[in-house]
């Protein structure tokens, strides 16, 4: 390890632990934290506010359980302090692909942080999607994160409103994969895209591998030239490869790699749809690639080698919610980072190939 990169990652770190120290200084409050996590600091008999100052304390608290996101209310997650002012918080869910939805709350300030300013920076270092032009978003509106994060982005890039159709993924997602429902709905969104791309001069397209590859061999010549650029959300961003190629070979495309919990990691340049790298934006956002036989019950300290494939492990650190290391289905590979992106936020380990972990059921892997 070179000097320069000892002293960046020491950097790096008195930065992320500081916004632990904020997180945990809000969350733990003995009167207006958050009524989870009191509860889970008595549970372990600690003094959260003292023994937890580093990320690495954070380990302490132990992996979130994913089920407690699902089943208890989103409230004991938000400190009492924020509750004060419930106008300015943002609800979310998952889109449920491994069973009941999780839900989570977002103050509008860490929803920007976790949605609008990764895109807007991605946009901004790659050049790949024009400020102020028109955009067609096909996927879920409420309750999930994407469709409101899809109006904010425009809103950041000086676009108008975009068109929108809207695609229950729950929906799809429980209809088998060749029933005569599932086709039959994907017709009808297609349908109202098309609707949408035949009279108006949409040049960004928002939506899913699936649909952008079903909506390519449908739309018309002239309808797909006006299309400048795509943004893909979902996985895997690999299965919209072949048609992008063939039918929206004009435009440019950056895909993005997240969820309703925590955020957006997206490009930062045009690569290979079919390995593509993704780049968590800020110290909001903590990922960690760990062994992929580490149990999701005790994920160890240690991250895999550069150029090894892992366990995604991921840590929120919101004024408005506290995840720590919750270990997620997806496996991906620890690439390094951007040093000379560090200044737009860019300044973390890279995921390369972000895909469902093997022990995850293929009919499980639908969209968001």
């Amino acid at each position: 390890m070179s000097i320069e990169t000892y002293e960046r990652d020491a950097e790096r770190g008195a930065v992320r632990d500081r916004v632990v120290e904020r997180v945990v200084d809000r969350h733990f409050d003995p009167r207006w934290g958050s009524l989870y996590w009191l509860e889970r600091e008595r549970e372990l008999g600690i003094d959260a506010r003292r023994d937890l100052r580093s990320f690495e304390d954070l380990r302490i608290l132990g992996p979130m359980p994913a089920e407690a996101l699902a089943r208890r209310s989103v409230w004991d997650f938000v400190p009492k302090s924020l509750q004060e002012d419930l106008a300015s918080l943002i609800l979310a869910e998952t889109g449920g692909t491994l069973g009941r939805p999780r839900r989570t709350v977002f103050h509008r300030d860490d929803f920007h942080a976790a949605f609008v300013a990764p895109m807007v920076a991605a946009v901004e270092v790659s050049g790949l999607i024009p400020r102020r032009a028109r955009w067609l978003w096909i996927g879920p509106s409420g309750p999930h994160a994407i469709g409101k994060a899809a109006r904010e982005v425009c809103r950041a890039l000086g676009a108008p409103d975009p068109f929108s159709v809207d695609f229950d993924p729950r929906w799809y997602k429980a209809q088998a994969e060749d029933s005569i429902g599932r086709k039959l709905y994907m017709r009808h969104v297609i349908n109202q895209a098309l609707d949408v791309l035949e009279a108006e001069p949409v040049e960004v397209i928002f939506s899913t591998p699936p649909v952008v590859a079903e909506l390519g061999s449908r739309l018309g010549e002239e309808a797909r030239s006006r299309v400048s650029a795509i943004h893909l959300g979902g996985l895997p961003a690999r299965g919209a490869a072949d048609a992008l190629e063939r039918f929206f070979h004009r435009a440019s495309v950056l895909s993005g790699y997240g969820n309703s919990l925590f955020g957006v990691c997206p490009q930062v340049e045009a690569g290979d749809l079919q390995s593509p790298v993704y780049h968590p934006h800020g110290h909001r956002l903590q990922v960690e690639i760990v062994p992929l036989d580490a149990p999701a019950s005790d994920p160890p300290r240690d991250q895999v080698a550069q150029g090894e494939r892992g366990r995604v492990v991921v840590t929120r650190l919101d004024a408005s919610c506290l995840i720590p290391r919750l270990v997620e289905r997806d496996t991906a590979v620890r690439l390094p980072g951007r040093p000379d992106l560090a200044a737009r936020g860019f300044d973390h380990d890279a995921l390369g190939d972000p895909r469902p972990a093997e022990d995850v059921p293929a009919e499980r892997m639908g969209i968001y």
